[in-house]
């Protein structure tokens, strides 16, 4: 059972979707994903032991070409989306190593029709994939390319100060429906930091499209950035890690 969750945790870290029909290896999936998330709280792990962007108390509210979305965060790993009048929570999975450069957290949304639905659904939305993190770079001009190369799918938008968010909402046709594909919302959130520190300005930043509440407790303008260069468009994977049945 160890080696099918490992395999299973391919799929998770790699957002893989569930299309509402039951089977054993979306079972498997959701098992995975149920006990990252089962031990992630066991072990006491915190959003410090990753490189999260929010801290409890604060909130982001943005807009962009799909629609307006507040994000609010709760205690550890608990997030709470705002949007179309409703809220929905999602309890994020800390990341341990590096994936396409980020070492935050995330949760691609276990979902098998009927029997794994984290969320009622409202606005057609029953399934969520979500992503927060921070991006380390030595340079505006690269940090920029990188929001803009990266943010199309989900109409990325960004500060002076660099935080960057996105969402999107994806639709199954009525016919999936029916058969019980669930709506899915995508929200990123990054926050860039140049050699550890916030920038102070950025070329094509929208900041009316982005409000911030800061809770007293926020002190993470500048953090200690990682001692490698980060690559964000490579994913280090050595497979031996994930199918060996003695982790």
């Amino acid at each position: 059972m160890k080696t099918c969750i490992s395999i299973a945790i391919l799929f998770a870290m790699t957002g893989a979707v569930v299309h509402g029909q039951s089977s054993r290896s979306e079972t498997i999936c959701c098992e995975a994903i149920l006990e990252l998330t089962k031990v992630a709280h066991e072990h006491g792990l915190a959003p410090s032991d990753c490189e999260p962007v929010m801290v409890e108390g604060m909130s982001i509210t943005f807009k962009n070409a799909n629609g307006t979305m507040t994000i609010t965060c709760g205690k550890g790993f608990e997030r709470r989306y705002t949007w179309a009048g409703d809220t929905r929570t999602v309890v994020m999975i800390p990341r341990k190593e590096r994936w396409y450069g980020s070492l935050g957290m995330y949760n691609p949304g276990s979902y098998i029709s009927g029997e794994v639905e984290p969320w009622m659904e409202h606005d057609g939305i029953k399934r969520y994939v979500v992503e927060e993190g921070q991006r380390h770079f030595t340079n505006t001009a690269d940090a920029v390319k990188w929001i803009h190369r990266s943010g199309e799918l989900l109409s990325y938008i960004y500060n002076d100060l660099g935080l960057v968010v996105g969402m999107k909402k994806s639709l199954p046709p009525p016919e999936m429906v029916k058969q019980g594909a669930p709506g899915t919302l995508s929200v990123d959130v990054w926050q860039v930091y140049i050699n550890g520190k916030k920038p102070k300005k950025l070329k094509g930043a929208q900041n009316d499209a982005i409000t911030v509440h800061y809770p007293p407790s926020y002190d993470m303008h500048t953090v200690k950035p990682p001692t490698d260069p980060v690559d964000h468009d490579y994913c280090p994977f050595d497979a031996s890690k994930f199918f060996n049945p003695k982790r």
